[in-house]
């Protein structure tokens, strides 16, 4: 057969199996999957064993990032470029952006201490010509072509060695050039930093006076300012939507190590090579109420991941396909085909191939997990919730559903016409949750067999800051693998 055989038989995705039997009756044929059922078993053994190797060596991110190499730069002779490549550092190319006052020099100067790259400070750059200090001075910004000439030639300077460009760009044209192939290099991460408006001229009035200036003098700079940066940073970070990294920062100087950790954790580079990891790819899986989407909702945030929601992949496809009910189905109730097909083309997305993705649900059965292996969707971390049964029936007895968003409420929401129209969906009732439950039981095993280097198990009982923290351990903790391609510096 060309086909995976379900051992369910649940053909139809609201009638559920009884206990025991896999949920998910799939037949996908061979050019689908990429399946291995036509090989003998000394194939299938060499094809696994060699699947592993790869994917655990990252050798495909390895030759992906290489490869990209030869595209940008053409080089006359391949092989004497790629063999250049590899003995030295890729450098770090990094732009750090964010609005007037956000101290971003702050934390470009600890960029240049962490990674041994250039600050390309574009505002200093721009105050040593004397013909541009008055238009600086007005709050007004450079233009263009001035700008860009500045920046290309300290750029050319810091080609070997990597830099972080601090303050650029600041337009959408200066973003495109940036992006040109006659430039030579792809960007590695846009940093954008962000914080209220109060933080911002909050921070300017203190600055004025500390330069012993009146503040209300100042202002009509500030608003200057202000209105130049919030026109152009909306198509800036569309342009670099795949790459963007957006961070939140307090008013308050005192977190400034906690944001330089997740600007770190951003960058996502190895530690004595600068040659980046691969992007995170993490599963979060778990019963139905296990703080699943919660937590990652809070992983994509922490780490500037594509957040991949199955539940609502679900009801769109339900809705494209006219078979969506009050309240929803639950994906343990979709066959395998259906739910793999949905997460693949998702996965497959150019913001989840450049910046990565958290998983919420997915994968739920030994197939499903199949499927990620044998089309390069191998997850970085597979995370497992555990959660009593008794906590689950708790969590879901206050549980309510918006029948227009399929959105799920554990509270009382503020608007009252949204609080007026919901519902207890069928599959949140006690007898339905304990059947839920059961399925998750049945096929789990079989998940966490499929990814046993990248598994770890959270206990989720607990308060939603503690399961997150425990959550970010693990995805922080270098596997062993890691390790050992991290043992030693190639240059030291």
């Amino acid at each position: 057969s060309s086909s995976f055989v379900s051992r369910s038989r649940a053909s139809c995705p609201l009638h559920p199996p009884s206990r025991g039997e896999r949920v998910g009756g799939m037949s996908v044929p061979l050019h689908t999957w990429g399946s291995l059922v036509n090989f003998t078993g000394e194939q299938k053994d060499f094809a696994s064993e060699t699947a592993d190797y790869l994917e655990s060596k990252e050798v495909y991110d390895l030759f992906g990032h290489l490869l990209r190499q030869v595209i940008l730069n053409q080089p006359e002779n391949p092989i004497a470029f790629l063999q250049e490549q590899l003995r030295h550092k890729p450098p770090l190319r990094v732009c750090v952006v964010g609005p007037p006052g956000i101290n971003r020099s702050k934390y470009c100067q600890q960029l240049e201490q962490d990674y041994k790259i250039k600050h390309i400070h574009v505002g200093r750059l721009l105050r040593q010509k004397k013909e541009l200090r008055e238009q600086i001075e007005s709050g007004t910004l450079v233009a263009d072509s001035i700008v860009i000439g500045a920046v290309k030639a300290e750029i050319a300077k810091s080609a070997k060695t990597g830099w972080v460009l601090d303050g650029f760009p600041r337009t959408k044209v200066q973003a495109q050039v940036l992006a040109l192939k006659e430039n030579g290099f792809s960007m590695d991460k846009v940093i954008l930093l962000n914080t209220g408006e109060k933080v911002i001229r909050e921070r300017f009035i203190a600055k004025a006076v500390a330069a012993g200036l009146n503040p209300e003098e100042r202002e009509d700079f500030i608003n200057t300012r202000l209105e130049q940066y919030q026109r152009h940073i909306i198509s800036v970070a569309e342009f670099y939507k795949n790459i963007v990294r957006q961070i939140e920062v307090s008013g308050d100087d005192s977190v400034f190590d906690t944001v330089m950790n997740t600007v770190r954790s951003s960058l996502h580079v190895r530690p004595y090579s600068n040659a980046p990891y691969r992007s995170h790819r993490i599963c979060v899986v778990g019963p139905c109420s296990s703080g699943r989407t919660t937590q990652s909702r809070a992983i994509a945030r922490n780490y500037g991941l594509v957040h991949v929601d199955l539940a609502v992949l679900v009801r769109r496809f339900q809705q494209e396909q006219g078979t969506l009910v009050e309240g929803g189905t639950p994906a343990e109730y979709m066959t395998d085909e259906d739910l793999c097909q949905l997460v693949g083309k998702r996965l497959n997305e150019i913001d989840c191939l450049r910046k990565g993705w958290v998983l919420d649900g997915f994968p739920r059965t030994a197939e499903q997990a199949e499927f990620l292996r044998l089309n390069h969707h191998w997850p970085s971390r597979l995370i497992k919730l555990t959660v009593t049964e008794e906590t689950v029936l708790a969590r879901m007895e206050s549980r309510k559903v918006d029948p227009v968003t399929g959105a799920p409420y554990y509270k009382v929401p503020q608007n009252p016409v949204v609080a007026g129209r919901l519902i207890t969906a069928d599959f949140d009732e006690p007898a339905k949750i304990r059947e839920r439950i059961a399925i998750y039981d049945d096929n789990i095993g079989g998940v966490l067999q499929a990814f046993p280097a990248v598994r770890f198990a959270i206990e989720a009982d607990g308060l939603i800051t503690e399961v997150s923290n425990a959550i970010a351990e693990k995805i922080d903790e270098a596997l062993p693998s890691e390790l050992a391609q991290d043992a030693a510096d190639p240059e030291a």
